[in-house]
C-alpha cells in the first residue's frame, strides 16, 4: 500500500495540534510498514527550515515541499470581497505551483490512496481525479466552518463581526458543496462523524481520533502546595487559543489570586502577541514559543483549556493527560474525547465553575494526582496510536478495491 499525504504546512516542529495531528499519520503509517509520500506546502505563515526535519522524513518514499504565500493581506481581503461565493479561507491555499507538483507526482508514481489533511486541500481533488486512480481520503481535523461560526457569534465589534459572518457563510457553503468529493472520510471525533451522517454523506466514515505513541510515561509527580503550577500551551495565531488566554487573564486569574495569591500561571505557544509578552499581570509567566513542549510541561501540574470555540478535538488535552496532568476545560474542550467529568478531568460550564475547580485543585493536591493518574491510564488503554493505525489500515484495505 502506498499513501500520498497532502498537507497545507510542513507538520514540524511539533508545537501545535495541527502539526501533531498530521505527524500522527506520517510516523504511524511508516512505523506500520506502509509506503508514505508527502507533498507539503511550506507556507509563509508556518515556514519551516527543511534542513532541520527529524529522521522520520528520511523514510518517506517521496518528499517535496512547495513555498506558498498564504498570508492574509489587505489586498487579498479586498479582492475576495468582490468574488461572490469564493471562500478566502480556501483561496489562500489554492496554489498553481502546488498543483503542478502534485500532477508531477501523480503521473510518475502509483498511489493507492491520496490523503487530504483537512478541507483546505480539497481544491486539488480535480487534479487527483484527472491524473490518478487513487482513492481520496479526507482527514477531517474539524468541521471548519463551525470554528468560524463560533468566533463570529462571540465577536462584539460590529465591523469585525460582519466580516467574520461573511467568511463563515462562504466557508460553510464551500464545505457543504464538496461533501461528496471524497471516497473515504476520517473524522477526528464521533461528534464530527455525526455531522457527516446528518448530511447523508455517501462516502464511508471511520472515526480516527488522535492517539499517543505509548512509551514509558513519566510518573505523576508528588505535589506540595504552594508549588502547584497552572499552565496553558497553544499556538497563539489560532484565534480560539488567543481568546482562551485573554479570558484566563481577564476573567479567571484575578479571582483566583484573591484566595491563592502565590499561584503562578505559565503561558507557552508560538506567535505570542506582544501584549502578552510585555504584560504586567502578577504571577503570570509568559514563556512564548518553546522548543520542546514536554520539557515545558513536565514540572507543571494543572493544564487549563478554557476553549470557547472550535471543532474536532483538543490535542493538548490528550498530551497533558498522557503525562499525568490534571486538566480543567470546557464542554467544547472535551468534545470527541471519551472521558468522564471528575473521573479523568474537570469540565467547567461557566466562569464561576472554572474558578471553583482551580481553587478545588489548589486546595487538594491529592485530587491533582488522582485525576492525573486516571487520565494517563485512559490514554494508555484507549488512545494507543499504534493500535489505532493498525485498525485503520485494515479498514482501508477493505476499501482498496
Amino acid at each position: 500500500m502506498h499513501i500520498l499525504i497532502l498537507t497545507n504546512r510542513i507538520p514540524y516542529p511539533l508545537k501545535d495540534g495541527g502539526s501533531l495531528a498530521m505527524h500522527y499519520f506520517i510516523e504511524g503509517y511508516i512505523e506500520a510498514g506502509i509506503k508514505v509520500s508527502l507533498l507539503a506546502m511550506n507556507t509563509a505563515r508556518h515556514y519551516t527550515d527543511t534542513t532541520r526535519l527529524p529522521a522520520i522524513y528520511g523514510k518517506l518514499e517521496h518528499f517535496r515541499t512547495v513555498d506558498v504565500d498564504n498570508r492574509v493581506t489587505a489586498w487579498g481581503v479586498l479582492a475576495n470581497l468582490f468574488r461572490p461565493g469564493k471562500s478566502y479561507n480556501i483561496q489562500r491555499f489554492d496554489n498553481a505551483h502546488y498543483r503542478a507538483a502534485l500532477k508531477e507526482l501523480l503521473t510518475s508514481q502509483h498511489f493507492d490512496f491520496v490523503q487530504l489533511e483537512s478541507l483546505y486541500l480539497t481544491p486539488y481533488v480535480p487534479t487527483i481525479r484527472e491524473h490518478s486512480k487513487a482513492k481520496i481520503i479526507l482527514r477531517s481535523h474539524n468541521i471548519e466552518y463551525k470554528i468560524w461560526e463560533r468566533l463570529y457569534l462571540q465577536e462584539q465589534k460590529p465591523l469585525k463581526k460582519a466580516y467574520l459572518r461573511l467568511l463563515t457563510r462562504r466557508l460553510k457553503q464551500y464545505e457543504l458543496e464538496h461533501l461528496e468529493d471524497y471516497d473515504i472520510i476520517l473524522p477526528i471525533s464521533d461528534v464530527d462523524r455525526d455531522f457527516y451522517l446528518i448530511q447523508n454523506v455517501k462516502a464511508p466514515l471511520y472515526t480516527q481520533t488522535f492517539g499517543i505513541k505509548i512509551s514509558n510515561q513519566p510518573a505523576v509527580q508528588d505535589i506540595t502546595p504552594p508549588d502547584i503550577k497552572l499552565y496553558h500551551i497553544g499556538a497563539m495565531d489560532w484565534q480560539p487559543n488567543l481568546d482562551s488566554v485573554k479570558w484566563l487573564m481577564d476573567e479567571i486569574m484575578p479571582e483566583v489570586y484573591k484566595t491563592h495569591p502565590r499561584v503562578r500561571l505559565y503561558l507557552a505557544g508560538r506567535n505570542m502577541p506582544a501584549s502578552l509578552m510585555h504584560h504586567t499581570a502578577p504571577n503570570v509567566v509568559v514563556v512564548g514559543e518553546v522548543e520542546d513542549a514536554y520539557e515545558f510541561e513536565k514540572d507543571k501540574h494543572i493544564l487549563l483549556v478554557p476553549i470557547m470555540s472550535g471543532s474536532g478535538v483538543r490535542i493538548k488535552i490528550f498530551q497533558g493527560m498522557a503525562i499525568g496532568k490534571a486538566v480543567i476545560t470546557t464542554p467544547i474542550g472535551v468534545e470527541g474525547i471519551d472521558v468522564s467529568h471528575k473521573e479523568h478531568l474537570l469540565v467547567a460550564d461557566n466562569r464561576e465553575e472554572f474558578i471553583k475547580y482551580i481553587r478545588l485543585l489548589l486546595d487538594n493536591p491529592e485530587e491533582i494526582r488522582r485525576l492525573g493518574c486516571n487520565g494517563a491510564r485512559t490514554i494508555r488503554e484507549h488512545y494507543n496510536r499504534d493500535l489505532q493505525i493498525n485498525e485503520l489500515l485494515q479498514f482501508l484495505q477493505q476499501h482498496l478495491n
